[in-house]
């Protein structure tokens, strides 16, 4: 099992006044008193560092024989030609690598294996899976606003990846994303540059990997964080799984809505029809299932404690 590492240097301009890289080490407990051991071979060749990069503030490595549960990882700044050397750290644990292997622009939030699990169960209910889109090319290119620094993405996502005119952008503060669908960048992005290499032209343009959902990591978890008590039982009787299912009806529930005002007419014209009636009847379907399997532990949990019955 791999580990993906997640370094966010928030002021690298000050950082590197004095240091010009980051060094890892991983252990078996939290206090570093087991099995410390260097990180030499983590994504990045023979070494056992991470090199700082001028505007760079997301530093992603591996460690290919972490594993989750028990590996604990700090990290420092160091300058070998100055013998600059900063505190350790506080101790965390790794994450598995994400869908996209190794995506190079910030993750929309930094959550913890528990908040990946509830996530990850409710996308499962509600049918929203994170799938993984591309956009570039002269096609792509007719997505830039007139403005020329605003991007619009084909479908609601947020950004693995992006390269425009040959620069990588790796700090979510350019392009700040609005919406889930515009990328806002600082300077002007609708300008194509072309750099020859030997005998060989190579046009830089558009070229944006980004994950494509309904709803975003964030909404669902601040759908399940605000999620009411499921109703019959109480905050004492409630588990997470009644609130994982409580959450996946609620956000179904939502989208019906949405989706009935926005888009629930039927269109027809002289050689096409469209009716959205199949996709409301399968969400009539899916939410009377979840409201079973929420109805069936309501009932299982709110006879937990009960040791005896009352005999008149």
């Amino acid at each position: 099992m791999a580990i993906a590492l997640n370094i966010v240097v928030d002021n690298i301009t000050d950082v590197m006044q004095i240091y010009n890289r980051i060094e890892i080490e991983r252990a078996e407990d939290e206090a570093f008193t087991t099995n410390v051991s260097g990180l030499y071979n983590l994504g990045l060749g023979n070494y056992g560092y991470i090199p700082l990069q001028i505007g760079t503030t997301y530093y992603r490595a591996y460690d290919s024989d972490g594993i989750s549960n028990l590996h604990w990882y700090h990290s420092r700044y160091t300058n070998p030609s100055t013998s600059g050397i900063s505190s350790w750290s506080p101790a965390v644990q790794g994450a598995a690598p994400d869908l996209f292997y190794d995506p190079c622009f910030p993750p929309e939030m930094n959550l913890t294996d528990t908040e990946k699990d509830i996530i990850g169960e409710i996308r499962l209910l509600i049918g929203d899976p994170l799938d993984v889109n591309r956009e570039y090319g002269e096609e792509a290119a007719s997505s830039i606003h007139p403005d020329g620094k605003t991007y619009e993405l084909d479908e609601k996502g947020w950004p693995i990846c992006i390269t425009m005119n040959g620069t990588q952008y790796n700090d979510s503060s350019n392009p700040t994303i609005n919406g889930y669908k515009y990328l806002i960048f600082n300077e002007f992005i609708d300008v194509t540059q072309i750099v020859c290499s030997g005998t060989k032209a190579i046009e830089y343009g558009v070229d944006i990997w980004y994950y494509t959902f309904r709803w975003s990591d964030r909404q669902i978890l601040e759908a399940y964080n605000k999620c009411p008590v499921p109703i019959g039982l109480t905050v004492t009787t409630a588990n997470v799984q009644s609130y994982i299912l409580y959450t996946a009806i609620r956000l179904i529930g939502s989208e019906n809505w949405h989706d009935a005002i926005e888009d629930g007419a039927d269109v027809r014209d002289e050689g096409t029809a469209y009716s959205p009636a199949s996709g409301f009847v399968f969400r009539a379907k899916l939410l009377d299932d979840l409201k079973k399997k929420l109805d069936d532990l309501v009932k299982l949990l709110k006879m937990t404690g009960i040791t005896g019955i009352r005999v008149d």
